[in-house]
């Protein structure tokens, strides 16, 4: 016998091999994929499977069918179950996962970048299907989805469900721990729930307290909408970032001066409008709402004396010598209120 022969009768004998431990059905499967014949490929491992509900083989080839028709949670189902019914499979079966979890996320990645984000979201849905363990996935699928939910507020509801999801799977341990706790936290205050919201931003702070500018941005989020009290508990937690990691913001406590004015609380904002000032010390925004902050609160003495600093680095406005009269007058000073009241009137072209 040639060595052709020899070579013919091994093949014969290892082919003959493999398909033994199978049923005829799975068989069929395994030559339908490698034909592209995928739809066939799945009637007959699903007839293999009624023969034996435990055939490894059979799940794969369902796994590899599925992966060709785009049925990613259907593909990721059936190859771990060929995984789990044997373990000589889990190399061959998490390949095949990592291929198509990688084959759509990164096609998420290019329709994002291209701001196609309808299509992004398409793509991170096929991965978090074709892997739900990955969570880069799911963050970047909540990402879409709160882009899309400003045009479309439907999208907040999925965007809700993705973010529980998201706090199920994330451990500390995770690199990407931060920047799902900072897309959940955002995630409740759309939701309404300003408490759960806050304590994940401390978590998020407690952390690492560089996030504080995330924190701030939270902040900045709700002064525009004039919500006073929930933007200064924000603003607060920010200062004691920031101050941690020595990088103090001007705006920071002059946004949060602002707060604490709009709520009356006029000694928290003069201490804030005072910090800011210790950044910018020429700034006249600062200057003149500090000064606002002391007459506001009927603290006369002070208003005097910022009102003097006010008017000696900013003469040609006028409502600083106008505070300022009216602050003497407070005080019994009639002279010193009138003459403050003459110059208010000259820029005022009175």
């Amino acid at each position: 016998m040639n060595r052709k022969h020899v070579l013919l009768m091994l093949l014969v004998v290892a082919l003959a091999t493999v398909f033994a431990c199978k049923s005829v059905e799975t068989t069929s499967a395994m030559l339908h994929n490698q034909t592209g014949n995928y739809e066939e490929a799945i009637a007959q491992a699903k007839l293999g499977l009624e023969k034996n509900p435990t055939d490894a083989e059979a799940y794969l080839q369902l796994g590899i069918a599925y992966s060709y028709t785009e049925e990613m949670a259907l593909s990721y189902e059936n190859f771990m179950k060929a995984s789990m019914y044997d373990l000589n499979k889990t190399k061959l079966a998490e390949d095949n996962i990592k291929s198509n979890w990688a084959r759509h996320f990164n096609a998420g990645i290019a329709e994002f970048q291209g701001d196609n984000i309808e299509g992004a979201a398409v793509e991170f849905e096929e991965a978090v299907m074709a892997d739900p363990r990955q969570i880069n996935g799911w963050l970047n699928l909540a990402r879409s989805y709160r882009r899309l939910a400003d045009e479309d507020s439907t999208y907040w509801e999925k965007s809700f469900v993705v973010a529980d999801t998201l706090m199920t799977l994330i451990t500390e341990e995770d690199q990407d721990y931060g920047k799902v706790l900072e897309l959940a936290g955002r995630v409740l205050i759309v939701k309404g729930e300003k408490e759960r919201a806050y304590e994940i931003f401390e978590r998020l702070m407690r952390d690492d307290p560089v996030n504080a500018e995330v924190v701030e941005d939270v902040g900045n989020g709700y002064l525009v909408k004039e919500e006073w009290e929930e933007a200064v508990k924000f603003f607060q937690m920010a200062v004691d970032g920031r101050r941690q990691t020595e990088t103090e913001s001007f705006d920071l406590y002059y946004n949060m001066g602002v707060c604490y004015l709009r709520l009356d609380k006029f000694l928290l904002s003069a201490d804030a409008f005072q910090s800011a000032l210790i950044i910018e010390p020429e700034n006249k925004a600062a200057h003149y709402s500090l000064l606002l902050a002391y007459y506001s609160g009927e603290f006369w003495d002070e208003a005097i004396m910022q009102g003097q600093i006010y008017t000696e680095k900013f003469p040609d406005d006028a409502r600083g010598w106008q505070i300022l009269s009216l602050s003497f007058s407070k005080k019994g000073m009639k002279i010193k209120a009138e003459g403050a009241a003459r110059k208010y009137q000259e820029l005022m072209g009175g």
